[in-house]
């Protein structure tokens, strides 16, 4: 009977795994196909040719280090440690509304942060008679077209998440890690199954509104462009794609969100344009919180 259950557990794996693997290679191929229906005149390995960074390195740690502080403020004053059965320190939140205005406003103050700072660099630049480089474009295409591109993006990508989803939990359950959604979600089912509507308007402003243009600013539009202006672009995809990763608090969504991070830097690199990536981010979350409410048990 344990040999029975153990066979059929291999082949759900093996099942699993395949069919992943097809989904992965038809977004693969989906995006391939976009990417050469961009309108762009410069090559995914080469900057484009307005790709200066607008930033320096004493300002990336800057912006950085106050979103960062931000963070650790959010988890800090919301949050509680306790020990587990087994020893361990296990962190949960237990004030759901500190949680939420916090990660609001650390989203909120960051962005003005970096958008005060462009507007006050740009105006010393044409004091000094001195061309600014491009900061929301780099091609100088139309916003309609940026926000389109944002959603076919997405919609090539949606087979190659749920690929590579579903190959990150054959890994994870494979060494024995705990599984566990992020903490915005597991607050958004649980408003969700409550009704809660003082948490879930919040929760929907702060995923689809402010995360997306917040995360995009930091990460495409600084950390990405000063890190291709220097180390190149695969580099900096990577890196810039790691980090972004590592900011959420879900080992199970680690390897996904980097995808995602990393497809939101392709996307900029081929564009030139920051709407079409925070497009395509506010277009993903908009569809998680869309499954969440269809499926909150599930989640």
């Amino acid at each position: 009977m344990e040999t029975s259950i153990e066979e059929l557990a291999e082949a759900s794996a093996l099942n699993t795994f395949f069919v992943s693997v097809v989904f992965l290679t038809i977004s693969i191929f989906l995006l391939r196909a976009l990417g050469r229906s961009i309108q762009k005149s410069t090559q995914p390995t080469a900057p484009p040719a307005n790709s200066t960074s607008p930033w320096n390195i004493s300002t990336v740690l800057m912006l950085f280090g106050f979103f960062l502080l931000g963070q650790m403020a959010v988890l800090a004053f919301a949050s509680s440690s306790s020990p587990g059965p087994d020893g361990t320190v296990t962190i949960e939140l237990d004030q759901t509304s500190v949680f939420i205005g916090l990660s609001v406003a650390n989203l909120a103050l960051s962005t003005l942060a970096v958008l005060t700072y462009r507007l006050l660099q740009k105006q010393q630049l044409e004091n000094t008679e001195q061309p600014a480089a491009s900061f929301w474009s780099e091609s100088g295409g139309h916003p309609f077209s940026a926000i389109r591109l944002g959603i076919l993006a997405l919609l090539c990508w949606i087979p190659g998440h749920l690929g590579l989803t579903g190959l990150w939990s054959l890994c994870l359950e494979g060494l024995d890690v705990e599984i566990n959604a992020q903490e915005s979600v597991q607050l958004m089912s649980e408003a969700l199954e409550q009704s809660d509507w003082s948490v879930i308007i919040p929760m929907w402003i702060y995923g689809i509104v402010l995360a997306p243009l917040a995360e995009e600013i930091l990460f495409r539009g600084v950390l990405f462009r000063w890190l291709r202006g220097h180390w190149g672009f695969f580099a900096a995809l990577a890196v810039s794609s790691v980090a972004f990763a590592l900011v959420h608090d879900s080992v199970a969504s680690w390897l996904p969100i980097a995808a995602l991070g990393g497809l939101c830097c392709w996307l900029y690199h081929r564009s030139g344009q920051l709407l079409a990536t925070i497009t395509l981010h506010a277009a993903f979350n908009s569809c998680m919180f869309l499954l969440i409410s269809l499926l909150p048990e599930g989640i």
